[in-house]
């Protein structure tokens, strides 16, 4: 095949594709929309133990974000804000507001394998990375994309590389599938498997997030979306510091 002939193929074959970031975009959108509301249930398990949590979930736009935690008793009340750059801890327990430093936002949040960016859906992967496609091949009634996501040079990022696949459905709907976090040393830390794909108030959506740590054999953390309602009508008032604490 001369070099011509691959090219123009290789032109047709690209013909229709969305571009990089904006399939990262919309798969990193599609479990919170524009605002959203949900009822979910994270599960930590190891060899040796496990332990559930019942949270509830608001988030509006990409800066703001409320989680509280429900059950179990130990830890019910205490919730999570983000609101702008700025992110806020109430420890109902011990009634004490703490608000997040940026060296925390790659902690752990309540122990699990998610740290506190994953939990507050913010959208690091989409404005602190360059993106191109890898790969791209047919799925389950929709083509499945590969995309290698690199830091930008300065980014406050913790990953070196992430890899991230996502399903475009011939509608132009997309949700993400899988994603594979690396150190800068290129070690592959953790992986997040999301299936379970239904429908939740008119939109296809994942329902179930499983996050593996390569390090700790045995250990995983898994979210379950019971109930997700989106465009919803809330006031940047409902995100305060204040309402945090009641």
């Amino acid at each position: 095949m001369s070099l011509l002939l691959a090219m123009a193929l290789s032109a047709l074959a690209a013909e229709g594709r969305l571009p990089a970031k904006e399939v990262v975009d919309k798969a990193n959108k599609v479990l919170r929309g524009d605002s959203s509301h949900a009822r979910v249930t994270m599960r930590i398990e190891t060899p040796e133990w496990s332990r559930e949590l019942e949270l509830e979930a608001w988030h509006k736009g990409r800066t703001r974000a409320l989680i509280a935690i429900h059950a179990p008793p130990k830890e019910k009340g205490t919730r999570t804000l983000r609101r702008d750059e700025e992110m806020w801890m109430w420890m109902a327990r011990v009634e004490r507001l703490l608000k997040i430093p940026p060296t925390m936002m790659h902690s752990s949040w309540q122990g699990s394998d998610f740290n506190f960016e994953d939990i507050v859906k913010a959208d690091s992967i989409v404005k602190d990375y360059e993106h191109r496609i890898v790969e791209v091949k047919p799925g389950d009634g929709y083509d499945r994309y590969r995309i290698e996501a690199i830091p930008k040079p300065d980014a406050p990022v913790v990953w070196g590389k992430v890899l991230f696949d996502a399903g475009v459905f011939p509608d132009g709907w997309v949700i993400p599938l899988r994603e594979e976090d690396y150190s800068e040393r290129g070690e592959l830390i953790r992986t997040i498997a999301l299936d379970l794909v239904k429908e939740m108030d008119g939109r296809r959506v994942p329902t179930r997030l499983e996050c593996v740590p390569t390090r700790t054999p045995g250990r995983k953390t898994v979210l379950e979306y019971k109930l997700i309602d989106f465009d919803l009508d809330l006031d940047d008032s409902f995100f305060s510091v204040s309402r945090l604490q009641k």
